[in-house]
């Protein structure tokens, strides 16, 4: 194969990873407000930039940096580090981490390393991590239907680099057997 020539790459992504326990999915009272909020603001797709007219399919959004099912092993202190940093944006560097780790306590646990050594680590764990992660304002990315749960095109069914080459991809490339690559109303910087 030449690979200076336009090529197809079909990966089997097998993934084997041990997700924490947690509750079902519900629809929380914050998520479903941050959510209308967030689409009204940003109406349009994060990747593709159709609005909900043009997909076909109502705006979703996506838990993003942390994953709903992941919340209750994630180091809150790590994200708000990373947020107060900017690395999320304004809305996540303002959020009122006050408010979400009142009530906090700490946990123990044991950490057992590659090499089998043992160490106790202690950290603090919010009262309601789902302030945080179901708020779509500082948590949230909006999707079409295609780029949020869509074979060969979705944020949960491909590498997250390839979700960029269809996010930055040249308009009219031809990405899949099925997607030629649109960008809505395309925004160029000035």
């Amino acid at each position: 194969m030449d690979v200076t020539e336009t090529h197809e790459e079909v990966e089997t992504l097998t993934v084997d990873v041990e997700l924490p326990g947690h509750a079902p999915r519900t629809e929380t009272p914050i998520y479903a407000r941050t959510h209308k909020q967030r689409v009204a603001v940003d109406n349009r797709c994060w990747v593709c930039r159709r609005t909900a007219a043009e997909s076909g399919h109502p705006l979703e959004t996506h838990h993003h940096p942390i994953e709903r099912s992941l919340a209750e092993m994630i180091d809150f202190e790590l994200v708000q580090a990373d947020c107060m940093a900017g690395e999320y944006g304004d809305a996540a560097r303002q959020f009122d981490w006050e408010d979400f780790w009142s009530g906090s306590t700490t946990q123990t646990y044991t950490a057992t390393w590659e090499d089998n050594t043992v160490e106790q680590v202690t950290i603090r764990v919010p009262a309601d991590p789902y302030k945080f992660v179901d708020n779509m304002l500082v948590n949230g990315r909006v999707l079409c239907k295609e780029h949020h749960t869509g074979k060969d095109a979705g944020m949960h069914a491909m590498p997250f680099p390839l979700v960029l080459g269809e996010k930055y991809g040249r308009k009219g490339y031809r990405f899949t057997a099925t997607q030629i690559l649109h960008h809505g109303d395309e925004v160029k910087p000035a």
